[in-house]
């Protein structure tokens, strides 16, 4: 069978964030050739569209009615491809016995993940944090060797990021038992000093969960000297990429700014942090559990919990609104808005992908030059189009 495709006519994003007008051939599920012009039995006109590396989100509990303790991640991934998402990794926080469980039963639903290329591995928020942020401090733990195995065995060998405060006791051990199996740890949900950070850091902790939310400021002293703390390393430690949840709301636009000044080019990931009711139009909406009803109120004001005085609890993000807010509410350019949405992600998880290049799986998605999705693929199958007007 013929597994070809061309993009024909479209603008192409290249690795030096340049656009330039081309097209790109797709066989057995890479990129084959950039050139012009090409062709083959099946073929996408992209003219006056962008084709872009599909979007990768490393941090997501759910989106419109779908969630991890209830839905299945075939719902998820098909969701998640109508919002130009080639890669996510779902995102869990819960109880220790709740996550096994479910990672068990996601596992046995996929064939150990493999009917859904979508799925990059799981990723687990909790449960060793010291803060809760949205979450319930029933779902946090004591680091354990115990809860460790636990997790480990129920995940399969397909635990890809792991979140953990690097005060607890046990930190800097876990973090370098995990990195060692090759899972990512990130640093969470923490009121942690420079020299606790730091520590984490040199254990082997690659990642920062979604900056500046749920990290406690540092305390004035009341001497007129300018406090600093955790959030200030982490911005000019270059061993680590720090996440930003994009929408405005969690992140103020002044220190999105000034983490894009302080990180290195490939230093910064944004991430939704989407909840139940992300992607539904504006409404109240019932979650259940111990949400009761959400309110959303658009991509960019959160998922608010309306018996709890509209309490944020995650964002309303999809993954395409974050790469528009990049362009539109932080003001950079396309290329930037693919790097950190889409190449950086992938260099940090060493995946084959984020990039427009020969040899690189064919993840990319089409946008419209108002950045409409009109088109998601993943290795080089179409998984959404857009219905035609």
């Amino acid at each position: 069978m013929d597994s070809s495709l061309v993009i024909k006519n479209g603008t192409l994003l290249l690795p030096n964030e340049e656009l330039q007008p081309c097209d790109l051939l797709i066989e057995n599920g890479r990129i084959r050739e950039v050139s012009q012009p090409l062709a083959a039995r099946q073929q996408i006109d992209a003219t006056g569209k962008y084709v872009l590396p599909g979007l990768i989100d490393l941090h997501t509990h759910g989106i419109r009615t779908v969630n991890l303790q209830a839905s299945t991640l075939l719902e998820y991934a098909q969701i998640e491809a109508a919002f130009g998402t080639t890669t996510f990794y779902p995102t869990l926080f819960d109880a220790p016995t709740a996550i096994a469980e479910q990672m068990r039963r996601h596992r046995a639903e996929t064939d150990e993940l493999r009917l859904l290329p979508q799925v990059g591995g799981f990723r687990l928020e909790s449960p060793y944090l010291a803060r809760t942020g949205a979450g319930l401090g029933k779902d946090l733990g004591h680091v354990t060797p115990e809860i460790t195995s636990l997790l480990l065995e129920a995940g399969g060998g397909h635990i890809t990021i792991w979140d953990v405060s690097p005060e607890l006791d046990g930190a800097p051990e876990v973090i370098e038992l995990l990195s060692r199996q090759g899972v990512v740890c990130s640093i969470a949900h923490t009121r942690a000093t420079i020299e606790q950070g730091q520590a984490a850091v040199d254990a082997g902790a690659r990642l920062v969960t979604h900056l500046f939310d749920v990290f406690e400021l540092p305390e004035d002293m009341g001497t007129g000297v300018y406090p600093h703390g955790l959030v200030d390393y982490l911005l000019i430690e270059d061993r680590v990429k720090c996440e930003i949840i994009g929408d405005g709301t969690h992140v103020p636009e002044i220190l999105v700014e000034k983490a894009f000044r302080c990180k290195p080019p490939d230093g910064l990931v944004f991430v939704t942090d989407s909840n139940f009711g992300a992607g539904l139009p504006p409404g109240q909406y019932e979650a259940g559990g111990s949400w009761g009803r959400v309110q959303i109120d658009g991509p960019n004001n959160g998922v608010r919990m309306v018996d709890r005085g509209l309490g944020l609890a995650g964002s309303a993000l999809t993954p395409i609104d974050s790469f528009r807010n990049v362009v539109r509410l932080f003001h950079k350019s396309i290329g930037v808005a693919s790097r950190v949405c889409s190449r950086n992600p992938a260099h940090l998880l060493g995946l084959n992908k984020g990039e427009i290049v020969p040899g690189r799986d064919a993840d990319l998605i089409i946008l419209d030059r108002d950045l409409g999705l009109c088109y998601t693929i993943v290795a080089g199958q179409i998984i959404y189009q857009k219905a035609k007007d």
